[in-house]
């Protein structure tokens, strides 16, 4: 059975600061491809992780989420994060992706 355990945040602001702080900005979202078989019965044909930034400014809708893969260094300079914990980059959250989800979600 395939199961998905604490993905993170979709959406997600923190007030901490210091080392770390940073992988609260990444989340994934689930992606599973069902099947039907001949006999009828449906069966898990492929899956995956699509991993998510939150991406923070000042200001009242201050916070957005883009896809990894949409998402820029340009981006990551601007994440109000750095402010939090200055290890922030977006070389941060794919070596983050890869060190939670290995091969499940696809590197660029």
């Amino acid at each position: 059975m395939l199961v998905y355990y604490s993905l993170g945040n979709f959406v997600n602001w923190t007030s901490g600061t210091g080392e770390g702080v940073a992988n609260r900005m990444v989340g994934g979202m689930a992606e599973v491809i069902l099947a039907k078989k001949e006999d009828g019965e449906v069966e898990i044909a492929d899956y995956g992780v699509e991993p998510l930034v939150s991406h923070v400014t000042s200001g009242p809708e201050g916070v957005t989420t883009y896809f990894l893969e949409n998402y820029s260094e340009e981006l990551a300079e601007e994440n109000d994060i750095v402010l939090q914990d200055s290890s922030f980059s977006r070389e941060y959250c794919v070596n983050l992706c890869d060190s939670v989800w290995g091969d499940l979600w696809k590197a660029e």
